[in-house]
């Protein structure tokens, strides 16, 4: 929830900070501009993410609550550090150690989880677990609407060092689990990468990579798309920043709703790639939908709104599926090294999503139309699911 938390705040005040940075660094702070800079950001967050690899190795050597705790003194600190930033390399900084915090929370996260519960609720709290994400982002946008104003862009990243104080408590209560301290011969990490076990890494990375790549793409641009129509429109920048949060609420709202029946969903169809599946192709369809005919054809801001749940529920509510999945692919001494790698990679490769994004709608001077074209990404995906290991109804691998 806090990680989600620090790293929705960025999307909310992107477009204000630039617009304070720009002229700082050089750059004119025109429309197309701030639409290139932010997406370049938003890379650089995900390339920090991607360097966040080494958590997972770190939580199988060291333990997964010690480790879980140094991520989020890292993101907290970073998140903080980015409202002082006073010229661009400065707030890229930032942001790429931010993203290499939060990469790492859920590489020492997720693997906690399913070796600290019994095999009869894993599935279900797993696939639950992913409901905190839509929560913090919602309580970002929350505090945007309340205190954005007088907080101002950098007051907003100030409050991300809270989250640091989680780290004492999570330090005192909590346990490694028994899985974990019984696991004494552990792996080579190069372990991931011979016989059959390169095929579940580098298919299990290149679907997230697809994944990441349509979230980043679509869901998190639409605070700025929100703020950027408006500000067109000659609107308050209060006024513009308050309905984007609202846009975050409504579109994180179906993402809520997806997390709670992700579990439901994998047990009635019976698989896990039937159901990635089933996301990857109703993200596209609801991309689509949301921009290139509510936005850009129709010009409507409302009709936007009204498809903006579903935008939530199907590109960011697969990654509750993907908390199931994932450590379920990998042996104990190797589950947040394998899970944390092919998320954190996905990272990489994902990160490309939002320059384009950037540089193409610089280039068709049209976010939606940018969006929309990106979101074909979701169809490339699909046969990497196809070559990742079934796991359903088995048990989690010791």
């Amino acid at each position: 929830m806090l990680d989600g938390f620090d790293a929705s705040i960025y999307t909310y005040v992107v477009v204000r900070a630039l617009a304070e940075l720009l002229p700082t660094s050089g750059v004119e702070a025109t429309h197309a501009n701030i639409g290139y800079y932010a997406g370049i950001l938003f890379s650089v967050f995900m390339i920090g993410w991607a360097c966040s690899t080494v958590w997972g190795w770190i939580a199988d050597r060291y333990g997964r609550v010690r480790t879980l705790c140094a991520t989020v003194l890292v993101y907290s600190t970073f998140t903080a550090a980015s409202g002082l930033a006073s010229n661009l390399i400065m707030f890229g900084i930032f942001r790429f150690f931010t993203g290499f915090g939060v990469g790492g929370e859920w590489a020492a996260g997720t693997p906690l989880l399913h070796e600290s519960v019994s095999e009869k609720k894993r599935v279900r709290l797993a696939g639950w677990l992913h409901t905190a994400v839509p929560i913090g982002f919602s309580l970002a946008a929350v505090l945007v609407v309340i205190g954005g104003h007088a907080l101002g862009w950098r007051g907003l990243f100030f409050v991300g060092i809270f989250p640091a104080l989680l780290a004492f408590y999570l330090r005192r209560n909590f346990p490694e689990p028994e899985r974990k301290k019984a696991c004494v011969s552990a792996k080579k990490f190069t372990a991931l990468f011979v016989n059959g076990s390169a095929r579940t890494t580098w298919a299990s990375t290149l679907m997230l990579a697809c994944a990441i790549f349509g979230l980043w793409s679509s869901n998190f641009w639409a605070p700025t798309v929100v703020v950027l129509k408006l500000a067109g429109e000659n609107a308050l920048p209060d006024r513009a920043l308050q309905v984007a949060a609202l846009a975050g609420i409504v579109t994180n709202a179906g993402t809520l709703l997806a997390c709670l029946l992700v579990p439901w969903l994998t047990m009635r169809l019976g698989s896990r790639r039937k159901t990635a599946v089933f996301f990857f192709v109703g993200s596209i369809v609801a991309v689509l939908i949301s921009y290139m005919i509510a936005l850009q054809h129709f010009d409507s801001l409302s009709l936007f709104f009204l498809f903006l749940p579903a935008v939530g529920f199907f590109t960011n509510g697969v990654f509750s599926l993907f908390t199931i999945w994932l450590p379920e692919l990998f042996p104990s001494a190797l589950r947040a090294a394998g899970s944390g790698f092919a998320f954190s990679l996905g990272r990489v490769l994902g990160a490309i999503g939002p320059s384009l994004i950037g540089a193409l709608s610089a280039k068709t001077e049209s976010l939606p139309i940018a969006i929309a074209l990106l979101s074909t990404i979701y169809l490339i995906g699909i046969p990497f699911i196809a070559l990742v290991p079934e796991t359903s109804k088995r048990p989690l691998p010791s």
